[in-house]
This record gives structure tokens, C-alpha cells and sequence, in this order.
């Protein structure tokens, strides 16, 4: 998104000044290194899970009893997929309105939004910012009420604390941030829907916004990448009037997966379509956006693109994906509802990591449905348990390798019984740096998760 900055950046520096002020050095916000100039604001921070819960605590702390209330509400699937790509007046969403709370209030959801979300230029809380905005415009150029950064809602699925499991959900019209927490970790921070209207430059309130921009560019790019013949074998002749895994439409994705295989393409190739997948992934505070694209790095020669309509993203219908063993983004391109040029619906999901991986059917490994593979703490000194629930018996092994897909260790290796199990293994010994792991049951790997040994 591109974004000139002029009364936003006193407003940021005002939300941090004001909640970076906390009685104890334990519960310090930590500092935002600002680099200004005339055209852009730019961040570099390390979140940590304990901050976002401290925020959140901030925040609530700004809340009456009955605002509380209709915050925070149990961790479920049902509550967790209340979310649209609609206004909330057509589809209802859950927490609080944005567009009640006081001045206090706000600043202290916004610098929680914003501590969730990446700081790279265009992305993250800079893109959050333009989407209200560009709701905003919608709101006084025809839209009415029903529009506008007012009408957003933000939500506590759970309890943030470092120990269970809860999501922190920020959704209205054109985007939806669900980020769900377990036991410490940023596990899912998906479905992440991100659209907007207008697409084309706008101004609003002294300053300059385009939304999504870069997304389209670095689609468009890597589509501009390839030969001939390796577009014809990523073009389908199936008209997609709308993303197929919007909302509602979870774990719809196909079973058999098309298009355009990437261990066929030159490593320049590839980066082209790992620079689009960031572009999303990057919407994540920065640590956790590392840990994601580590691991779509790492299934990169097994992800797949297609697209159908045009290579330029500019028609209606034009349409784009990519679909890996773990990463699914679509891009597509719609008529405009309220201004008349076309703008984008776009989403990032991931196979196993969706809403943290609560009920995501893992039909290619032994795991129960109802839960998900975990390892605390992360990172790690000496000791880490592995917690996973086995639908039956299996013969299991937990292998880490290194970040060249080299096999390092295997810490366990045993059979276990079906239910809730607890593994605790000892990686004293082990070098430090950052690892992937797969659980293999009965030969079946899980999806791959990162660990850091210090």
C-alpha cells in the first residue's frame, strides 16, 4: 500500500508515547525506531507474545465492565469464523464497535492492532491504516453509514495469557486480522482477508493512500516471469467470479492441486513467487511473518500457481492463486460496488494453521481433528514438550532439521497410545539456531513448524 504520512505519524507517535508508559519494565511496550521523511514512515520492532497480551490488558483496562463483556468471549471455531468481507450492518460481527469507543479507548485498540501486525512499508498496520481510510472515502463518496473505520469491530476470542489458547480478531468491510495464539505462539493468523474500493490512489484526510498495491505488483510480477509455455501450463480456462475460500468457506480447498508446480522453475522464479507470498505474510508482526515464510520457503518446490482471465489483474474475473502444502493466497478481480473501477478481493490461508489450526480437517496425517501440534517453550534452552492428541495408536518420531532441509536429529522416536500426548525431549545438546520439525506418525509427516534452540 502506498501511504504519505503527515497527521497519521503524530498520531502513531501518540498512540506508543501513551502506552509505552507501564508501571513495570516487564510490561514495557518496546521502542519504535521511527525513520521519517516527506513520503513514509518506516519501523523496526521485535513483538513478543507477552507484549501483545500486556496490550491487550492496556486495553482493557480502558473498558467498563460491560464493554468487557462484550469483548471477550470463549475461544471457539463458531466465534472465530464470525467474520465478512462485507459491512457489519449485512453480516454481524462480534466484540466491540471501533466506532464507540472514546479517544482512549481507540488508541489503546489501535496500538494493540498495530503491535499485531508487520511494519514494513505498505504492509501490516500501514496497510491497516489505508483500509479504514479507504472505508472512509467509500462512507462520503456514496456509501453512506455502512461504511467507514468506525464500523470495524475488534474481539478476544479467550483469555490472551502466555498458557491456553486465544485469538484477537480485528474485522469490518474489506479486512479481517485473526491471529490465534497457543500457549505462547503465534500458531495462525489466518483466514486474512484483505480487499478494498478504491483500488487507484486516493486522498483522504491531507494524505495519499493505495491499498494493495503491492500485492497486485508482486502478483503481476511473477506472473511477468514466466515463458510462454509455463503461463499456458498455469492458465485455466475456469472463470472464478470471487476467491473460492472466502468466508464461510473454510477448508474448501481442492483436493487435487493445478496449474503451475514450482520445482519446474529457476530459483529467480521462485523468488518471484515467494515475494508475492510476503506481501501477505509480511500483514504479521515481523518475528512471526520470519517463522511463516521459513517454512513456505521451505515447500516452495511443492506450491503450485495458476490463474485464469488475464496476467495483468486489471479485468474483471481475472483471477490468481497460489497453493502450497501449507500456503494458499488467492487474488481476484471485482466490479466496483459503491465507485465504478474494479478493486480486488484477496485472502491468505494456510492448509493446517487456519484459526490456529482449531478443526482443520488433517487428512493427510494421524492428528485428531480437534487439535493441533505445539511445542513449549519456543524458543528453546534445554527442555521443550511436544503436545499432540493421536487419533489411534501410531509408531511416532519428531525429527528436526536445519534450514537446508538437512535431517539434524530425532529426539523421539516410540509408539504411543491414541488421546492427549505429552513428549518432553532434551535439545541441551543441540547447536543453537533456528530448525524446522515434523511429528511422523506411522510414516505420515505433519505440517512443519519452526524451532528456535538458544
Amino acid at each position: 500500500m502506498k501511504l504519505v504520512f503527515n497527521s497519521i505519524l503524530t498520531l502513531s507517535l501518540g498512540i506508543l508515547i501513551f502506552f509505552g508508559l507501564k508501571s513495570s519494565s516487564s510490561n514495557k511496550l518496546k521502542t519504535t525506531e521511527f525513520n521519517v521523511n516527506t513520503s513514509s514512515l518506516n519501523t523496526t520492532t521485535t513483538v513478543t507474545t507477552q507484549e501483545i497480551i500486556d496490550l491487550a490488558n492496556a486495553f482493557k483496562a480502558t473498558l467498563t465492565a460491560s464493554q468487557i463483556t462484550t469483548l471477550q468471549l470463549s475461544y471457539s471455531l463458531t466465534n472465530a469464523r464470525t467474520w465478512s468481507n462485507l459491512p457489519a450492518s449485512m453480516s454481524a460481527r462480534l466484540g466491540l464497535k471501533m466506532g464507540t469507543l472514546t479517544a482512549p479507548q481507540l488508541a489503546a485498540a489501535k496500538a494493540l492492532v498495530q503491535a499485531m501486525t508487520g511494519t514494513p512499508i505498505g504492509e501490516g498496520y500501514n496497510e491497516v491504516q489505508g483500509l479504514w481510510a479507504a472505508d472512509d472515502y467509500l462512507s462520503v463518496n456514496g456509501g453512506g453509514t455502512n461504511y467507514g473505520a468506525g464500523n470495524f469491530y475488534i474481539s478476544f476470542f479467550g483469555t490472551p495469557a502466555m498458557t491456553g489458547t486465544f485469538e484477537i480478531q480485528m474485522t469490518g468491510h474489506h479486512r479481517t486480522v485473526s491471529n490465534t495464539y497457543i500457549n505462547g505462539n503465534l500458531v495462525g493468523a489466518t483466514p486474512s482477508f484483505v480487499a478494498t474500493e478504491p483500488y487507484a490512489s486516493f486522498t483522504s484526510g491531507g494524505n495519499t493512500y493505495q491499498p494493495m498495491l503491492e500485492e497486485k505488483t508482486a502478483l503481476v510480477n511473477m506472473l511477468s516471469g514466466l515463458t510462454a509455455t509455463q503461463l499456458t501450463t498455469a492458465h485455466l480456462t475456469t472463470t472464478f467470479t470471487d476467491i473460492v475460500c472466502g468466508p464461510q468457506k473454510d477448508w474448501m480447498f481442492p483436493t487435487t492441486k493445478v496449474g503451475l508446480q514450482a520445482n519446474t522453475l529457476t530459483a529467480s522464479q521462485k523468488q518471484l513467487i515467494l515475494n508475492a507470498i510476503a506481501t501477505y505474510v509480511n500483514d504479521v508482526d515481523d518475528t512471526s511473518a520470519a517463522t511463516f515464510m521459513t517454512q513456505y520457503t521451505a515447500e516452495i518446490d511443492n506450491t503450485y500457481i495458476v490463474y485464469s482471465g488475464t496476467a495483468t489483474l486489471n479485468n474483471q474475473n481475472d483471477y490468481i492463486r497460489i497453493d502450497g502444502p501449507s500456503v494458499w493466497i488467492e487474488y481476484s478481480t471485482q466490479n466496483g460496488i459503491i465507485l465504478s473501477p474494479k478493486h480486488p478481493h484477496s485472502i491468505w490461508r494456510d492448509h493446517a494453521k487456519d484459526y490456529g489450526g482449531t478443526g482443520a480437517p488433517l487428512s493427510t496425517t494421524n492428528f485428531s481433528l480437534a487439535s493441533r501440534i505445539a511445542n513449549f517453550p519456543n524458543p528453546v534452552t534445554e527442555n521443550t514438550t511436544f503436545n499432540f492428541n493421536l487419533k489411534e495408536s501410531a509408531i511416532v518420531k519428531i525429527n528436526l532439521y536445519d534450514l537446508h532441509g538437512k535431517l539434524v536429529v530425532t529426539p523421539y522416536k516410540n509408539s504411543l497410545n491414541a488421546g492427549n500426548n505429552s513428549l518432553t525431549v532434551d535439545l541441551s545438546d543441540l547447536s543453537s539456531g533456528t530448525y524446522i520439525y515434523f511429528i511422523e506418525t506411522n510414516g505420515v509427516r505433519s505440517n512443519s513448524s519452526k524451532l528456535i534452540k538458544k
